[in-house]
């Protein structure tokens, strides 16, 4: 099976960066800023893909019809999958106004066998915005007989 994610937005700090970099890269020459933002918005652009067959589980990231980041994980190394929740926040002071930012996700979380050893590490594997997307990758998994909890 196969879900298409789209774009995830993980890449805001890299691309601010860039636009910052850009700005201040115009001072020596004024080229660098039409770089730095079409390296930015290629950065923005970039969707996600998850897919789930028959012996692995791929997180590929897209831009366009190039595949720029593709993990693969074996279905046979899984010992367990397991769907968490995560509510946190962060907390940050900007111009003496006191600013706290709460980040509710759902972590899917593997625990992965390491080569012959009976060493276990466990991997985060994506983080979903809605527990029904979770699911569905998660009863997909459990459709390939990996332990689900």
């Amino acid at each position: 099976m196969t879900w298409h994610m789209g774009r995830q937005y993980e890449g805001i700090p890299a691309a601010a960066a860039l636009l910052f970099a850009g700005i201040f890269g115009t001072l020596h020459h004024v080229a660098w800023l039409p770089i730095a933002v079409a390296l930015m918005v290629a950065i923005l652009l970039v969707e996600t893909e998850l897919s789930v067959d028959f012996d692995a589980f791929e997180v590929r990231r897209m831009l366009g019809p190039l595949k720029v980041v593709k993990r693969r994980w074996r279905l046979a190394d899984m010992e367990g999958v397991v769907l968490a929740e995560y509510k946190g926040a962060t907390q940050y002071v900007s111009h003496s106004q006191f600013n706290v930012i709460r980040a509710h996700s759902f972590i899917l979380t593997a625990r992965m066998r390491q080569g012959h050893a009976a060493e276990c590490e466990d991997v985060e594997m994506f983080e979903f915005e809605s527990r029904s997307k979770g699911m569905d990758v998660l009863r997909a998994l459990e459709a390939q007989n990996v332990t689900v909890s």
